[in-house]
């Protein structure tokens, strides 16, 4: 959908209801890319970069596209700071959802 020329979804007629769209897409996205990684066993460290470098450059990358190339879309960076703020969500979640699975399977 990112990049479609025109997209007509009906989202309710709330103030930045757009926005926690963006950030509830992008925090799936990196709870998904940790499931995936984990369970292909990649390196810890890289588990990390691609949890969270991967989904904030796309969404960058996606702001930048719109703008200069799928008119009448446009850019906007506030999507993006959603789009961040969203995978940083996703990955807090990960942490707690790892340290409380930690924590039932000591007892």
């Amino acid at each position: 959908m990112s990049l479609l020329r025109e997209v007509h979804v009906s989202l309710p007629p709330i103030e930045g209801i757009d926005k926690w769209a963006h950030g509830l897409m992008y925090m799936v996205l990196a709870v998904v890319l940790l499931w995936d990684s984990q369970k292909a066993g990649v390196v810890q460290a890289a588990k990390w970069v691609l949890a969270l470098a991967f989904p904030i450059i796309y969404g960058g990358l996606i702001e930048i596209l719109q703008e200069q190339y799928f008119f009448p879309r446009t850019g906007d960076w506030m999507d993006w700071i959603a789009d961040c703020i969203g995978t940083g969500m996703g990955v807090l979640i990960w942490i707690i959802g790892e340290k409380l699975h930690a924590r039932r399977m000591a007892q």
